[in-house]
């Protein structure tokens, strides 16, 4: 199939998630559904659980009580036998989730060995909510599901980077929404046909483009779109369900397989809601010039936790020489063109907005 073929197809089990949940529902499986990937997946379905992240029109539509989807969008987080949400930016409204069964996690401190330990005990205290005696999961088990996330996660790293530019941002968002939402088998035979459709028709090329990283929360990522007309390419994001998911790498062959997963989600970014701004910095921004990019692009949120965080890396950009601006996502296309002609004219540009 060609690329646009694998797209439709995947917008087209995004839209029959519903029916398919359902399906599985009946069929006795336990559904855990999460509003990110605050927690890893490869653990709980180890454990025998079905995984899935609330798709984006889910989300999307609980921030709109007054939409035609809203009850539909509730119905869908119905299926769940537990929803995990992040406990300080959960954008579930209270009403829906007193009707649900939810499992709110706290924020993450720290890296490595101790930040290991907390990650356990969540982990675990997760499993005993769910009936679940077992501390650990069955080995076999949970190499067969990091063998399947890291795949994933291997492949939309490429397709989210290398090969970013082929994709329109609205495409890109599509896939990062898709990866995790979709049943996991699925979701990988959908991103390899892909891929292999991306590498197979894609021609490198020479031309100059500027390498960015959006701050932004779930909002539509088409409105970037506009940041072609001024050579900037995005490739890393730092927003809800974006790239930063597909972060970790953990190997089957790891002889403490439980312990390296967890090694490597500790060092997880998270979003603002679960980790300080401080370790957002050192595990993101701080890195930019390794990656050669030279321009962040801060969006103003809806929520209050990446306002929070904004103004904080906004100035630590500056301080290291990445170039920084904090944009309005109805005035894009005007201030990208401000922030271009000053470029072209080698002077500092600065148009921060009071939030």
């Amino acid at each position: 199939m060609d690329k646009s073929t694998v797209i439709e197809t995947i917008q087209q089990e995004l839209d029959n998630l519903f029916a398919r949940f359902s399906e599985i529902k009946q069929g006795g499986k336990k559904i855990i559904f999460t509003q990110c990937d605050s927690v890893p997946y490869e653990v709980f379905v180890a454990h025998g659980f079905i995984v899935s992240k609330l798709p984006r029109w889910v989300m999307t539509a609980l921030c709109k009580p007054d939409s035609s989807m809203y009850k539909r969008a509730v119905e869908y987080c119905s299926l769940a036998d537990v929803l995990i949400v992040p406990q300080y930016c959960t954008i579930i409204p209270r009403e829906v989730l007193q009707q649900l069964t939810v499992h709110a996690i706290q924020h993450y401190e720290g890296f490595a060995q101790d930040a290991v330990v907390n990650l356990h005990t969540i982990l675990y205290l997760v499993l005993q909510f769910l009936g679940v005696e077992q501390e650990y999961p069955d080995d076999d088990s949970l190499k067969q599901a990091v063998a399947v996330y890291e795949e994933i996660r291997k492949i939309m790293r490429a397709l989210t980077t290398m090969y970013a530019a082929v994709f329109t941002q609205s495409q890109l968002q599509l896939l990062c929404d898709a990866a995790f939402s979709l049943v996991p088998q699925q979701s990988l035979q959908l991103l390899q046909q892909l891929y292999h459709a991306v590498e197979s028709s894609t021609h490198s090329d020479n031309e100059p483009t500027q390498k960015a990283l959006v701050y932004s929360d779930f909002s539509n990522w088409d409105i970037y779109d506009a940041c072609n007309e001024f050579d900037i390419v995005i490739v890393e994001d730092d927003s809800c369900n974006g790239r930063r998911q597909f972060d970790i790498s953990c190997h089957t062959s790891s002889q403490n397989l439980y312990y390296e997963l967890l090694y490597a989600y500790s060092f997880k970014s998270w979003c603002p809601g679960m980790r300080t701004v401080h370790e957002r910095c050192e595990l993101i921004y701080k890195a930019l010039p390794n990656y050669d990019i030279k321009l962040v692009i801060f969006i103003q949120s809806f929520l209050n936790s990446r306002n929070e965080h904004l103004q904080s890396l906004y100035e630590q950009c500056l301080l290291q020489g990445t170039d920084a601006v904090i944009l309005q996502a109805d005035a894009i296309t005007r201030q990208l063109s401000h922030y271009s002609t000053a470029l072209k004219a080698r002077h500092h540009f600065d148009i921060t907005v009071d939030l």
